[in-house]
């Protein structure tokens, strides 16, 4: 099936590259075109041979060319343009690099090197161009087998897409169909046995049996009729611990950290315990094998009138889980259906079908022929609609309709699929395939990926747009295409937060980034990159899942000097690792991630010690600083570094030095506790959380271009610098946490900023008082350990667009008051250790919009609010660690239930037991870096 596709990441990394080397021509013709001017005038010629090749790619990519020659010529055309990028990595590493501050001595005494490394270079652009003779004389050849040039598509086409689509307020549009299903499910799921059921949803991938799973999880009744429930994706590679912690955190959202450090067998149990005398409700996704559910099944006690629902492609799995209980296989949709779901898909927004819009008979004939080859099957039809959503004339209907083939559900939802990654647009195909990089059901971070889209150069600066969004719209574009999926939006927006891939799209993403030598993928079923079909090819990313201590991951020589991108899965992501590898010369490495609890050992800090290329470097989960005392012995050698994630990690003074002094590229720098001491040759920065407190805030006005700041334990000195400085002026993000009080200017100061959108500030007002002035734009805030003697209510309900507000243990009076028409947009609240807090009161047309309610040791509060009978939006209270007393008048028969019975999950979490000085440091680690989120 790739083979369809050899030519389409081939267009796209040779305009990378032509790209490339027309701003390394530019940038480096007054600083080397005299002492290095042979190689200049090479990378001119380079630039002008591929340009001469790449409108020849075009047209072989835009006609899909199928001729095996043109296929290999390709191949080889992209295997140059690697070469050449390889090329421009060790020109600008070993020659054009300058030194801040370097002294005219150094200068001089550094120069036979760069005169020795030119000459290498130049031999290796030699071989190339003898390379390109050939490619130009078979392209000669191959110039009458390509079809007439087609005309591309406008960018004006993509961006009226863009704008139709990215900030539309519209539901879920993948529901055609699911009506009957969702109330048989419903109706099993509210049956009242005396054992546990399993309900089973089976069928083929792309059935719908996630979309209807879902449906069914969030239904009012539902939510209504369960004491606790949760969501989790099993995946073909299940990790039981994972599974079982993501399950013990969602029916638990205040389980203890003990469970980071629990066996299997332990959580089994935990969970057990936890569930025991309770209605749950659990959602298994996407279960692969028997095995699987046999090992989870000890952790579901045999409760009254609860549920277990999972989904599967075997119906052997749903019977071996539960014989005797109720298994739905999704019916294929209608004609009829699969016309209205390509209606919403092609011809929206807003959603209107085709009988309200003016569509020719023979425009309609043709959609629906192209519906009855998708035979039913709600994914091949939504990624259908997404490739119609830009062609509007029965021509370019009837070409898309000629290249869906009959044949099985299996192939025509491949064909389908890829005809989706054929129409994409040259420069979004390599971009799609790098998310087959990630592991199965992931709920990939959107900023995360955008910098691993800039750290290997996929996407480009525009003129106007800076290319964080560039990347987000190229995203938004996948997205639109019904290519990615959204997981979690953005606070206050459409656009997405998180993404996923479906897995029938990973699979081709795998399938052409194999093909096309983009990306490999080592498990425990190949942990030998030599292995595969592409032996003699360079090896350029890849996502190594680490599965067993100790095992080997062999990367022979000569594959891995061009490796750029390397992703370390661990199977535990709460399991100490350190990989293994043999063969370890990563020079031109731009990207390394080590999730879970990467554990550094002296041997693999050897070798990441030499990746001086890399622009990407992210190990989390470091909480005792181990990775940073390990790495800080050669954190200075990462000078093109542009993102430095460590966010769960003490960086000492020392570290900081080092990488304020050599990485002026950094845009990004997360740890727990960044010591810094200097910041002024970061003038890049974008995002800087969370720093200690220090002299070093004078200089924040020489970022000019900083979004997030996090500020650390500042004291009387330091808040005054702070206060006192100026800049900050694109600041979206702060954090402000000291053990005095706050200067009552502060917030008149940051009044001033007009981007601030999301604001934390934990420590004490003057008097005890909230100021009356806050940032107009807010739309999050966190406020902690304030000690607020009056309610703080009446200010913050007047903030017009604030949508999340938290008070963690900000309040000592005894009365709260939301008062009518405030808080008009807020949709979640959470009120957490308010101890002095007796009586509040929700007057009707407060909090209109409110969703979601969190109220957690409130230890003197009575009652409900009497107005929370008027929030006819909520959907969700969580009643968490409060006297019995309130929890019995929120039970149906309790004192309170007119009040909340119109919600429809109200989950109560028990008193929580005494826990050792150990776990509340462990707890504090944690709280320290996530209250604000």
């Amino acid at each position: 099936m790739a083979e369809a596709f050899v030519s389409s990441a081939a267009s796209a990394i040779v305009a990378s590259v032509v790209k490339s080397l027309g701003k390394l021509v530019i940038d480096q013709t007054i600083a080397f075109v005299t002492s290095f001017g042979e190689v200049h005038e090479q990378f001119k010629r380079l630039k002008d041979e591929l340009e001469s090749i790449q409108g020849f790619l075009h047209t072989a990519d835009s006609n899909h060319n199928q001729d095996p020659g043109i296929r290999i010529w390709v191949s080889d055309v992209r295997e140059i343009a690697y070469d050449v990028d390889d090329v421009i990595d060790a020109f600008l590493r070993k020659v054009a690099y300058k030194e801040d501050g370097e002294s005219s001595f150094m200068r001089y005494a550094r120069k036979p090197k760069k005169i020795l490394n030119s000459y290498k270079i130049g031999k290796e652009m030699e071989t190339i161009f003898s390379k390109l003779k050939d490619i130009s004389k078979r392209q000669k050849r191959y110039a009458g087998i390509t079809i007439q040039q087609t005309m591309p598509s406008t960018s004006s086409n993509t961006k009226n897409m863009l704008l139709r689509r990215v900030y539309s307020h519209t539901k879920d549009d993948a529901t055609v169909g699911l009506e009957v299903h969702t109330k048989t499910l419903v109706s099993e799921l509210l049956k009242e046995e005396v054992r546990l059921c399993v309900v089973s949803i089976y069928g083929m991938g792309g059935l719908g049996k996630t979309t209807l799973a879902k449906e069914v999880y969030n239904h009012r009744n539902i939510k209504a009729h369960f004491d606790c429930y949760a969501w989790t994706s099993i995946s073909q590679q299940m990790s039981t611990r994972e599974v079982l912690k993501e399950i013990i955190r969602e029916v638990n959202s205040q389980a203890s950290t003990d469970i980071w450090d629990m066996n299997e067998v332990e959580l089994v149990r935990n969970l057990f315990r936890f569930l025991g005398g309770k209605r749950y409700l659990i959602v298994l996704d996407d279960i692969w094998n028997t095995t699987d559910w046999d090992i989870l099944k000890p952790a579901f006690p045999n409760s009254r009138g609860s549920k277990v629902m999972l989904s599967t492609r075997n119906e052997e799995i749903a019977i071996h889980a539960d014989p005797m209980s109720f298994h739905l296989k999704p019916r294929f949709l209608t004609d009829d259906e699969g016309w209205e779901l390509l209606c919403r898909k092609a011809l929206t927004p807003p959603y209107i079908t085709s009988s309200s819009i003016p569509l020719s008979s023979d425009l309609e004939e043709c959609g629906r022929r192209m519906v009855k080859k998708c035979g039913g099957l709600p994914l091949a039809i939504i990624v259908l609609g997404g490739i119609l959503q830009s062609k509007r004339s029965l021509g370019e209907w009837e070409n898309v309709s000629k290249k869906i083939g009959i044949s099985s559900h299996e192939s025509r939802v491949l064909s389908i699929l890829s005809l989706s990654y054929e129409e994409l647009p040259y420069h979004l195909k390599p971009l799609f395939l790098y998310l087959g990089l990630f592991s199965e059901d992931s709920n990939i971070r959107v900023k995360k990926l955008v910098r691993m889209w800039m750290a290997e150069r996929l996407i480009k600066e525009q003129e106007g747009e800076t290319i964080e969004e560039v990347g987000r719209q190229c995203l938004d574009e996948l997205i639109h295409r019904c290519m990615v999926q959204i997981g979690k939006k953005r606070l206050g927006e459409e656009r997405a937060k998180t993404c996923q891939l479906h897995d029938k799209m990973r699979d081709l993403c795998i399938e052409i980034g194999k093909k096309e030598n983009f990306f490999k993928v080592m498990s425990h079923q190949n942990n030998d990159p030599s292995s595969s079909s592409s032996f003699f090819l360079k090896l350029r990313r890849c996502a190594i899942h680490v599965e067993e201590k100790g095992k080997q991951y062999i990367f022979p020589k000569h594959l891995t000097p061009c490796l750029r991108t390397a992703i370390f899965i661990p199977k535990d992501l709460s399991t100490e690792y350190c990989p293994n590898i043999v063969y370890k010369d990563f020079k031109s490495l731009k990207i390394l991630e080590f999730q879970g609890e990467f554990k550094p050992e002296k041997e693999l800090c050897g070798v990441v010690k030499k990746l001086s290329n890399l622009r990407y470097l992210s190990a989390k989960r470091d909480v005792y600083s181990r990775l940073t005392f390990e790495f800080g012995n050669f954190i200075g050698n990462f000078v093109c570094l542009e993102t430095l994630d460590l966010r769960y990690s003490h960086i000492d003074e020392s570290m900081c030095k080092v990488i304020s002094n050599v990485m002026p590229q950094l845009r990004h720098f997360y740890g727990l506790g960044i010591r810094l001491s200097e910041i002024n040759k970061m003038r890049r920065l974008q995002t800087l959380y969370k720093g200690w407190a220090g002299l070093w805030i004078l200089d924040l006005v020489k970022l000019t271009n900083l979004e997030k700041l996090g500020i650390w334990e500042l004291d009387e000195k330091t808040i005054r610098l702070f206060v006192g400085g100026g800049g900050l002026d694109k600041l979206r993000s702060l954090l402000l946490q000291t053990e005095i009080e706050f200067p009552s200017d502060l917030l008149e100061y940051l009044s001033k900023k007009i981007h601030l959108m999301k604001l934390a500030l934990a420590g004490k007002f003057k008097n005890g008082k909230l100021p009356s002035l806050f940032p107009s734009n807010l739309i999050k805030l966190n406020l902690g350990l304030n000690c607020l003697s009056e309610d703080p209510m009446p200010t913050l309900e007047k903030l017009p667009h604030l949508l999340f507000l938290r008070l963690y243990d900000s309040c000592l009076g005894k009365e709260m008051v939301c008062s009518a028409k405030g808080f008009p947009k807020l949709q979640n609240l959470r009120i957490r250790y308010s101890n002095q807090l007796e009586e509040w009161t929700v007057e009707e047309g407060a909090m209109p919009c409110l969703t979601k309610c969190w109220i957690e040791d409130c230890k003197e509060l009575k009652m409900v609010p009497q107005g929370f009978k008027f929030l006819t939006m909520l959907q969700d209270l969580k009643i968490i660690h409060m006297p019995k007393s309130f929890e019995q008048r929120v039970k149906e028969g309790g004192e309170d239930w007119p009040t909340v019975q119109h919600i429809p999950s109200i989950i109560s979490y028990s008193k929580r037991e005494e826990v050792s000085e150990e776990r509340r440091k462990k707890e504090d680690i944690f709280l320290n870096y996530h209250w604000t989120k």
